[in-house]
């Protein structure tokens, strides 16, 4: 017996923010079933100033690669450069932005460029002496501060 694709709640397009709890629980029951390229479509429909954020691992490329069969104007990119990635995720950004066509920004710790810049700030191996901190200053905050520019 074949089951019965689950009514789309009715919602504004775009959705206007914020959402009840009632809301998002409606939306969460819709989107469970799906498959993550209708999950994707809904996003895109639904969702004002939809982003991805991602560091560029086989997930983050999947869901890029996902987005731009979509839609012809995938949603811009957001990478927390935490200054400790491999030279090769730095190659891999600018080969997603040609293939993809799509507006990466970049977010540093802040008034850091460099390993060096960091490590005089906070000195080294930050991870090892505080991780907490270390994910608050080189990801968490600046993840905030990407939602808001």
């Amino acid at each position: 017996m074949a089951v019965a694709a689950p009514t789309p709640p009715t919602f504004d397009k775009p959705l206007q923010l914020p959402l009840s709890q009632d809301d998002l629980d409606k939306i969460n029951e819709y989107l469970r079933p799906l498959v993550p390229e209708d999950i994707l479509r809904w996003a895109v429909e639904h969702i004002p100033g939809l982003f991805q954020t991602t560091a560029f691992g086989l997930t983050g490329l999947v869901a890029i690669d996902m987005l731009s069969k979509i839609t012809s104007s995938p949603p811009p990119l957001i990478f927390i450069d935490t200054l400790y990635h491999f030279p090769e995720t730095h190659e891999l950004v600018e080969e997603v932005k040609t293939r993809y066509n799509v507006p990466v920004t970049v977010y540093k710790p802040e008034g850091c460029e460099t390993v060096q810049d960091f490590e005089k700030k906070h000195g080294e191996k930050l991870w090892e002496r505080d991780e907490e901190l270390y994910d608050f200053v080189v990801k968490v905050y600046r993840s905030q501060l990407s939602m808001i520019h």
